[in-house]
């Protein structure tokens, strides 16, 4: 099997956390309430909602399609969300001082741990960003 093959199983990874974080965020906001230090705010939490159905409908035309171009995009932009909410998530954790901080906690460690950490090997393994010989 090709190589590229990391970087589709890795889309098909962040399709699954991106829709259960657009369920969550679209028909459970009162999770927020419960269980950050953030708060409700439906607004806020529709419009989270929909980037994450905004991602997914990129990936599910990806994954169809099988471009590899697209899922090497796309597996960069991931990284980086991942990255970079991961980072936000952990820092609410360890900064809160009063609140319930298990959903921080649950952020840090699915996409800061899983979703980081599974891109960046996709990512190295599928070695789709090395120059290409002609």
């Amino acid at each position: 099997m090709r190589k590229e093959k990391y970087l589709f199983y890795y889309l098909l990874l962040v399709l699954l956390m991106s829709a259960g974080a657009a369920v969550w965020h679209i028909f459970l906001p009162n999770l927020a309430e419960s269980f950050s230090v953030w708060g409700v705010n439906r607004g806020w939490q529709t419009e989270i909602s929909l980037w994450n159905i905004g991602l997914i409908a990129g990936i599910v035309i990806t994954l169809l399609s099988r471009n590899v171009e697209y899922a090497k995009i796309l597996s960069i932009i991931s990284v980086s969300l991942c990255i970079l909410l991961g980072i936000h998530h952990l820092v609410y954790a360890l900064t809160a001082t009063n609140g319930n901080t298990g959903l921080h906690w649950l952020g840090a460690v699915e996409v800061l741990l899983l979703g980081s950490a599974a891109g960046i090997i996709a990512i190295i393994k599928s070695r789709c960003f090395k120059e290409q010989k002609p």
